[in-house]
């Protein structure tokens, strides 16, 4: 029996290198190279290696999403057109009335009351969802105002463990309070049981490490210390506090903010003098430490002229 010919030149490049070689290529030749071999399109298609690229792209080769609203179409889309700025690319969206709020690993999710849209502008990929199922999200207040707008609040954000896509949806008026997460993988809705003691959760949300983040006070129309951090654990799908920095007092105007994959908060202080404190949480939740104070005395003119804007805005 012949036995099977080898080429004596081939060279055996083991999955590990294959993924670093790839890791580094425009996204052109990765299209191209997915019709080379199964292993290689199993490789370029691999969750790990997904996420590995888009998070690299992020840091090395910026891109500005430009979103505005024109008459080219209802429904959120990606322009064909780009230009670039300097060393970064701008991509534009048309996206109507609706803002892109949300973003992740490089993936922007915009909420609409008919749908929810998740866009990579990297590749120009975009997919839309159905809304959630429960029609309550779909009502109008005051006859104008969508109800989807003005009272729920959202939360976008990756399984670590699974490395799945996930978009959280909840409401915590005394009228209606429920909360409903989508699987970006699957495309379905499923309940989530939301805590009883959560209200006035702030719109902004974060996702650090697997959880997403919001800031809620625990009673209704409390306005200053007393805030608390609601985490949202996205692999476990359970809820649960964060306390605050015990140093400092935070406000509804307090900022969270995803800060080198660590949870912080931005808050500005008054007194002594102006000043920008930004505090940062380690990885177990437990301790936060100050890591910058920037004295905003410094500003000109202008600056000074808004932070009498803004100190009033924060008394009111």
């Amino acid at each position: 029996m012949r036995g099977e010919y080898k080429n004596p030149n081939s060279i055996y490049i083991t999955p590990e290198l294959l993924e670093e070689i790839f890791l580094v290529l425009p996204l052109k030749s990765i299209l191209r190279f997915k019709t080379v071999s199964k292993q290689w399109r199993s490789i370029l298609e691999s969750e790990m290696f997904v996420r590995r690229r888009r998070r690299m792209n992020v840091q090395k080769e910026p891109k500005l999403l430009a979103a505005y609203k024109c008459r080219c179409g209802d429904q959120p889309s990606l322009l064909p057109e780009s230009r670039f700025e300097g060393d970064e690319e701008i991509v534009y969206l048309h996206c109507g009335d609706a803002r892109p709020s949300m973003s992740c690993d490089g993936l922007v999710c915009i909420p609409e009351p008919e749908s929810i849209i998740v866009l990579n502008p990297s590749t120009g990929q975009l997919r839309r969802f159905p809304p959630c199922p429960d029609p309550f999200s779909s009502r109008f207040r005051n006859g104008s105002e969508e109800f989807f707008q003005g009272n729920w609040v959202m939360g976008f954000g990756t399984d670590i463990v699974t490395g799945s896509y996930k978009v959280v949806k909840m409401c915590v008026e005394p009228i209606e309070e429920e909360c409903d997460l989508l699987s970006v993988e699957s495309g379905e809705w499923r309940k989530l049981r939301l805590p009883p003691y959560v209200h006035h959760v702030g719109r902004k949300s974060v996702c650090v490490n697997g959880s997403i983040y919001w800031m809620f006070s625990g009673r209704r129309l409390q306005i200053g210390i007393g805030y608390k951090i609601l985490a949202l654990d996205l692999h476990k799908l359970e809820f649960h506090n964060v306390s605050v920095p015990s140093a400092t007092w935070v406000t509804r105007s307090t900022e969270i903010v995803n800060l080198g994959e660590r949870l912080a908060i931005a808050k500005s202080t008054i007194l002594p003098e102006w000043t920008l404190e930004i505090w940062t949480m380690n990885a177990n939740e437990e301790i936060w430490s100050k890591t910058f104070s920037i004295n905003l005395e410094i500003c000109s003119n202008i600056i000074r002229r808004r932070k009498r804007f803004i100190v009033s805005r924060w008394i009111l």
